[in-house]
């Protein structure tokens, strides 16, 4: 845009106007947009996210210094604009959407993960080779060793900013981001679940228009937009009626049938499910195994069945297939991430993958594309459960299911200023 090489574009980094830091535990800050700025552009970058650590220590391996940000939302005044619930469960899938290159080269590094492998030409193994970004105990000011911080990039959390050209202050004249923290050792920000942490003071950067003149031709523009919110549901796999990890539950199918009320009258489009085991089943010794709870965890012999209005998508419960569910995934979301039974249980690929038992079946997402409107919809899972005495036992134990969906949102902006959002029908 020409603007860009005009002046007419300043950048403005925005302190929290409320911060409450989240030291071994829950915190929460506050960003406000000055309303006298005559228009924001929609490229917001939220930056210096991460932890000051007792020890020095890799961030989560596959949420990266992320995995601080439990929910976020982008405000006007009262009015909700745009929002994630259970970020993290959702950031996880989203960063393993992506070729292993973009991971291992770009995003790894914004986000201090540490996906994207390669092969080892000692003994050709894959795993992580590029550096691994850490939490240090120095701040990021300090000469020596500071802490690894990430960025983010707000248009991939909240659709609506990819929806319109810019946010002008005459017609929100509230904007604030609220974002909730996290540093408790159970939601594993870190490789390590026993170092004390604090949370950094998250910096907003945003860029303002300046000139009245633009904003006001861009205004004339402005009659509305269209986005595919991320919205959040969840429900429960119990663990085997017949037993936990025993011989009785062996080879015995577990039935979930469960209603979902979050999307009804509602449009929904693509659909994702993220199975997150109980956190603690992730560590052992103080430490998080493999990619730790923000995974999705691979069952025996799953199937799943969306049946919508009353009627099944598919033909039948045919997702039995690992080949098969990840490429639902990958048809309907694009390039993802993947590994040597990333999507399997059982499988042994100790000899291919470092750390290889830790990593097995982590990344067995399920998600299709629904493009309907809903009145009534039912999920239908099956698992086929396993005599298992280790502790994660994931084809017996309980689960819980994060469901994120896109419902079609519509905002009608008026010729006074005033606007209004809807669910399109």
């Amino acid at each position: 845009m020409s603007y860009y090489s005009d002046s007419n574009v300043k950048s403005r980094y925005i302190d929290p106007r409320i911060y409450v830091p989240a030291n071994n535990s829950t915190g929460r800050c506050t960003f406000e947009l000055d309303a006298s700025e005559a228009a924001y552009l929609p490229n917001m970058r939220l930056t210096n996210i991460g932890v000051t650590i007792a020890a020095k220590t890799p961030y989560n391996k596959q949420v990266g210094a992320l995995s601080i940000i439990r929910n976020i939302r982008l405000m006007d005044g009262k009015v909700l604009l745009s929002q994630v619930n259970e970020f993290r469960f959702h950031r996880g899938f989203v960063n393993v959407n992506k070729p292993n290159s973009v991971c291992e080269a770009v995003s790894s590094t914004l986000e201090c993960s540490a996906l994207g492998f390669s092969t080892r030409g000692t003994d050709f193994k894959v795993g992580r080779i590029a550096e691994v970004l850490e939490a240090d105990v120095n701040d990021v000011d300090d000469v020596t060793t500071p802490t690894n911080a990430a960025w983010l990039d707000l248009r991939e959390v909240f659709p609506m900013l990819n929806s319109v050209s810019h946010l002008p202050t005459a017609v929100f004249k509230n904007l604030r981001l609220e974002v909730e923290l996290d540093t408790r050792s159970s939601s594993q920000v870190a490789t390590s679940v026993i170092q004390a942490m604090e949370s950094l003071r998250p910096v907003l950067v945003v860029d303002v228009l300046e000139n009245p003149a633009i904003v006001d031709k861009m205004n004339a523009g402005l009659n509305g937009a269209s986005w595919l919110e991320v919205e959040h549901d969840q429900f429960l796999i119990p663990t085997h009626p017949s037993g936990n990890g025993t011989g009785a539950s062996q080879g015995i199918v577990q039935n979930v049938n469960v209603k979902l009320n979050g999307f009804t009258n509602k449009r929904l489009e693509r659909l994702l499910l993220v199975k997150a085991i109980s956190p603690g089943l992730e560590t052992s010794a103080g430490g998080v195994l493999g990619l730790g709870m923000y995974s999705s965890q691979a069952c025996f012999r799953q199937s799943l069945q969306y049946r919508v209005n009353g009627r099944n998508l598919l033909p039948a419960l045919d997702t039995k297939g690992n080949n098969r569910r990840l490429a639902m995934i990958v048809d309907n979301f694009g390039d993802c991430f993947s590994y040597i039974g990333s999507n399997q249980y059982g499988s042994d690929n100790t000899l291919e993958l470092d750390d290889a038992r830790n990593l097995l079946g982590q990344l067995d997402y399920m998600g299709t594309y629904i493009g309907e409107y809903i009145n009534d919809l039912q999920l239908i899972y099956q698992r086929t459960g396993l005599e298992d005495t280790t502790l994660k036992r994931p084809t017996t134990e309980q689960l819980t299911v994060h469901c994120y969906g896109e419902t079609r949102k519509i905002i009608t902006i008026n010729r006074g200023g005033t606007y209004r959002i809807s669910y399109a029908q």
